[in-house]
Parts: structure tokens; C-alpha cells; sequence
């Protein structure tokens, strides 16, 4: 009988009846792998608090230039391709129980004809997959186990392996993945675990390794469940590691952390290793800061009287496409006065240089060259090491001697290493949104990041190349690369108005 949720988790189901038998297909389950709590949320959790993100999107483009790559000479469409012995066969659907009675569903974009047995004759299929980034991690592994076994209830043979194609640069490369008893055992472990997981009234804990909640559309709704809470996770310096050890000693929120004593810390975490020890002071002032609410200085830092003294500045933010190692923006903002002084924020020059292909990169050197000698003594403030890194490997790529490269590496201020040198601040984390967002900068268009710019980039080459000039997406990037480097420099304001 169907029951609806206690007022407790009421919030979670906005009238939503509850049911113990949620169907389970490919995609909760790659959302359960990545996130226990993801996962349940999907099904259960309000839908007007799940934000749009990017990341999917890019994914999908992804896998799509990933599966064009493959012989398309014989494709078929659905279980029909492999009845007719296709090498490619896109979007199959497939349901099995796999787990006692229990019906799984997979969505299967594409499989790829290879050798064996199957009722179809003298051949078979194995599941190929696109991944991002540079590892093949548990996610792919159980993905592609669980892609094998809906495929052999339907070829009623073994699927030995399965592929797995990824960029490398331009190229795309392609791995090939064995299918073992181990990694089946693990797949029906996990979707036992995933079923006892949705059967349970409330959300598993928020997970301690927060770093991978960037990318996940339920980010904001676990962040204000966190900070309520007042989990560990949320200290800057506090990882799903170091969340444990902390637990094991006593210390189970913000709160117990603010009030240890360092010294008592120390030597109870060094007994794990001196690098954990080492971090003791430093957890326990920003658990302060975050409790309070308040910024604590650490020390003063005389780089910032480079910023403090000069005339004028230059603030630099790059837009880059990892998958091909392509900086394909390389904006500036040229300050031609004290920072000390009022800064009109709308009076600020921006300059916009496009890098539309990586063999275009001479012109594009030479262009910021120009830009950058037309006031030798002005640093360069930047947020984080990455734009120096690009910068400095472009002026040797062209040839630029070691005078030149020394003389650009000195102008360069990271105001990311200065804020974590010289201050505590009552955030979650350091990167460029969170500290602007808490001097009081806020971005012109909402819900963007550098994935979003970076779809938009994408699109925007999309549509020129099919002779279709759409510059909204165009005129976005330069808006979004704009208030980056705004906030570099409110950042920076706030760093020498606080000196």
C-alpha cells in the first residue's frame, strides 16, 4: 500500500506517494554510482530545486563525436540492426531481470559487431561507451558490466568486452575492456544496494568527497542540507579522507572543530601522518571563520604592495577546451588607474581575444604581445595558476626567448594564492565564484560557468561552420569571461582595502 512520506522528509516529495519498487534503468544507476545520495534524489527529491548544469550536454556531445568516429559503412537502428548482422547498432532498449524479479532497463546508444556466437549467427555484440576526462574509473567499469549483461540475456551468449572510446587531443582513441565474473558480482551487488538504497524513506548522507558535486544538478539543494547541518565536508581543507579521521577522534561537525584546541588536534592527527597534522591549524581558524561568519587574517603579504603601488593593471582570464587542449579565449582588462581609487566596474575596458584554432596561435601571441607592452609596469592579476601556465607555454611555443618569458613571468599576481597566504574567509571554498560571490560580486547572467561557456563555444563553432553567424553565444562567452575578470579584480579591491 502506498504511503506518503512523514513530515519529516516532507519536503523531499512535494505530495510524491511513496513506492518500494522504483523501476531501475542505466541512467539512476550511473547516478547512484557517481552519488548514493544523487540517486535517490532523482526519484524523490523536489524537482524545482534540481538546477540545469551543463556538463550533461557536453557529454553527450561527447559521445556523439566519440560513436561518428566508428565505420559507419553498416549501422541499423535498434535489435532490428542486429538481427540483420549491422556492424553499428544505435539506441537498443533492453529490460531483464537481472536481480531476482526485479526489471532492469538499459538504454544502450550503441553496439558494435565483433566475434563469437549469438542467435544471429556466427558473430556478437559488445558495448562500446565514450568516457570524458583521462581514467577509466568505476563508473565506465560498471556501466559497461551492466550494458554486458542486458546484452547477453538478449544475443543469449557471453560478452567477453566492451569498449570504450575517449579524446586525445583531436584523435579519438579507443580501449578495450574485459568483461569478467568480478566485475559482474560487483554490478549485482551494487544494484542490490542501489534498490535497498531507494527503498529507504530518507536520503542516504550527503557524500564526503564534495569535489564532485561541482557538476551535479542537486548541488545546491545537498550544499544547503550541509551547511544546516554543519557537515565537515563543508571546510575548505577537509576531504572525504580527512572527514574520517576526524570523526574517529571525536570531531563530527563545524561546530566541535571551531572549539579543539590546536595543539590537542595536532597530536591526535599526526598519529595518521605528519601531513595531517600539519593541516590542524589551519582546519580549525577556517571552521571559525565559517562558524562566525567573519574573516581572519593570517599574515600580510608584501606582493600585494606590487598591486598596492603600481599605476594601473592589467587582469587576464582564459576560456579553454580541455578535451583538445585549446585555450580558445584569452580575455584582458586593461585598469589605467590606482586600484586604490573608486572603480567604475561598467567603465572598464575589456578586450576579447579569440583564438578560433590552435594553428592560429602565432597572430594570437603577437596580438597579446602588443597588448601587454603598451604598459611594461603593469602586473598581471589572475586568479590561480592557469593562466600564467598558458601563457608562458605559448610565448615558448613562438619562440620567445628566456629574457622575454622571465621579464612576463615577474608581472604576473596570483590574488587566488594571495587570498589563501593571507586570509580566512567564511566560505565553503576559494575558487573564483565562491570568494566573489562573498565580497559582493555577482555575475550578469545566472547559473554559468566554464562548462556552460565552453557548450557555448562549441555551438557557436557549430553554427559557423554551417554558415549560420548566431553571435548570442558568442556575445555570452565574452560576457561570462568579462565578469571573471571583474571579479578577479573586486577580489583584489577587497584584498587592498583590508591591508
Amino acid at each position: 500500500m502506498e504511503k506518503l512520506f512523514s513530515k519529516r522528509n516532507a519536503h523531499y516529495s512535494l505530495g510524491m506517494k511513496w513506492n518500494k519498487s522504483q523501476p531501475i534503468n542505466d541512467h539512476l544507476f550511473r547516478s547512484w554510482v557517481r552519488c548514493r545520495r544523487k540517486a535517490w534524489l532523482e526519484i524523490y527529491g523536489d524537482k524545482q530545486k534540481k538546477l540545469w548544469t551543463a556538463h550533461s550536454t557536453l557529454q553527450l556531445n561527447h559521445q556523439i563525436d566519440c560513436f561518428h568516429n566508428l565505420s559507419q559503412k553498416s549501422y541499423g537502428i535498434g535489435i532490428q540492426a542486429c538481427e540483420e548482422g549491422k556492424n553499428i547498432a544505435y539506441g537498443i532498449r533492453l529490460k531483464y531481470p537481472l536481480i531476482g524479479n526485479k526489471i532492469i532497463k538499459g538504454n544502450l546508444p550503441l553496439l558494435r559487431k565483433t566475434s563469437g556466437e549469438s542467435i544471429w549467427g556466427d558473430f556478437s555484440y559488445q558495448p562500446v561507451l565514450a568516457r570524458q576526462g583521462k581514467n577509466f574509473t568505476r563508473e565506465h567499469k560498471l556501466t559497461l558490466a551492466l550494458a554486458g549483461l542486458l546484452i547477453k540475456r538478449l544475443q543469449k551468449s557471453e560478452v567477453l568486452s566492451g569498449l570504450i572510446l575517449h579524446k586525445d587531443n583531436d584523435k579519438i582513441k579507443m580501449e578495450k575492456i574485459k568483461l569478467n565474473d568480478n566485475m559482474n558480482k560487483e554490478l549485482i551487488d551494487s544494484l542490490f544496494s542501489l534498490e535497498k538504497d531507494l527503498e529507504s524513506r530518507t536520503p542516504p548522507p550527503i557524500t564526503s568527497n564534495r569535489k564532485k558535486c561541482t557538476i551535479c544538478s542537486w548541488k545546491k539543494d545537498c550544499d544547503a542540507v550541509a551547511i544546516k547541518e554543519g557537515h565537515l565536508s563543508e571546510v575548505s581543507g577537509i576531504g572525504a579522507k580527512r572527514e574520517i579521521l576526524l570523526k574517529q577522534i571525536g570531531i563530527d561537525n563545524i561546530k566541535d572543530l571551531s572549539s579543539v584546541k590546536h595543539y590537542s588536534l595536532k597530536e591526535k592527527l599526526e598519529k595518521f601522518g605528519s601531513q595531517h597534522g600539519k593541516i590542524s591549524k589551519q582546519i580549525i581558524l577556517q571552521s571559525k571563520s565559517q562558524i562566525t561568519n567573519k574573516a581572519i587574517r593570517l599574515k600580510s603579504e608584501t606582493v600585494i604592495n606590487s598591486i598596492k603601488k603600481a599605476k594601473g593593471l592589467y587582469i587576464y582570464d582564459i576560456e579553454s577546451d580541455p578535451d583538445i587542449k585549446h585555450d580558445f579565449l584569452h580575455g584582458f582588462i586593461r585598469l589605467s588607474k590606482n586600484i586604490q581609487n573608486e572603480i567604475d566596474l561598467q567603465k572598464t575596458s575589456y578586450s576579447p581575444l579569440l583564438n578560433l584554432e590552435k594553428d592560429t596561435e602565432s597572430f594570437l601571441w603577437k596580438r597579446i604581445i602588443r597588448k601587454l607592452k603598451v604598459n611594461k609596469d603593469f602586473p598581471i592579476i589572475h586568479y590561480g595558476e592557469t593562466e600564467p601556465i598558458s601563457l608562458l607555454k605559448l610565448g615558448i611555443r613562438q619562440g620567445a626567448s628566456s629574457v622575454e618569458i622571465e621579464d612576463l613571468k615577474k608581472r604576473f599576481v596570483d590574488i587566488h594564492l594571495l587570498i589563501r597566504d593571507c586570509w580566512c574567509l567564511p566560505v565553503r571554498n576559494y575558487g573564483l565564484k565562491s570568494i566573489a560571490d562573498w565580497v559582493g560580486f555577482k555575475w550578469g547572467q545566472g547559473n554559468v560557468d566554464g562548462a556552460r561557456a565552453l557548450l557555448w563555444w562549441r555551438q557557436w563553432k557549430q553554427s559557423r561552420r554551417l554558415n549560420k553567424m548566431y553571435s548570442r553565444n558568442l556575445n555570452s562567452i565574452f560576457e561570462y569571461n568579462r565578469d571573471d575578470c571583474l571579479a578577479t579584480l573586486m577580489i583584489a579591491k577587497w584584498l587592498i582595502d583590508h591591508e
